[in-house]
């Protein structure tokens, strides 16, 4: 099996924990349900860096991350 790992700086990690608490309080308070989608944007060839952005209503760019697979081993 393999597992995707994303490496985010302490800023990003933050802007998304702060952008879920405002959707969870927004959603609660208008009786809907939502959610959430981190979307990794790659360029081919990787000339460009990767991109990670946070999709709810709108679309967050939080910046170039690093990211590979890596193997899980039981």
């Amino acid at each position: 099996m393999r597992k995707l790992e994303i490496m985010l700086t302490e800023e990003q990690y933050q802007h998304i924990q702060e952008e879920i608490k405002y959707y969870k309080r927004t959603h609660l308070s208008e009786g809907v349900f939502g959610g959430y989608e981190l979307c990794l944007n790659v360029s081919v060839p990787n000339a460009f860096g990767s991109i990670l952005e946070m999709r709810t209503n709108e679309t967050i760019d939080l910046g170039e991350v690093a990211w590979n697979f890596t193997e899980v081993r039981n």
